[in-house]
């Protein structure tokens, strides 16, 4: 797992998308927005996650992100929309003070 040291935060925020990166507090649960690409104009940086309403790219993503965290490992979701849409999100946990502190996160769809 690699650690949240090795992301490189300029190089991130020059990607154009549905990249995002998600920092994990524990002891509740939470997830906060540290960087969101423009391809998702509903999240903006320092919100958490249970602050937003839902939309298709972030469908389930509480669940996935806590999926994520207990496994220590890669999750991705699929999922297809009633109008046929689909849609891919793929989480990376990176590792930070003896834990899963953040999660890469890119939507494609």
């Amino acid at each position: 797992m690699p650690f949240a040291d090795d992301l490189a935060l300029p190089a991130l925020e020059k990607l154009l998308g549905k990249a995002f990166l998600l920092q994990v507090f524990t002891g509740p649960e939470r997830f906060r927005f540290e960087f969101a690409g423009a391809g998702l104009p509903a999240v903006s940086q320092g919100s958490f996650l249970d602050e937003i309403a839902p939309n298709s790219e972030l469908s389930y993503l509480r669940a996935q992100a806590s999926a994520t965290v207990e496994a220590g490992e890669p999750t991705l979701l699929r999922l297809t929309e009633a109008s046929g849409r689909e849609l891919s999100r793929v989480l990376l946990p990176l590792w930070g003070n003896g834990q899963v502190s953040l999660l890469l996160g890119a939507v494609a769809g």
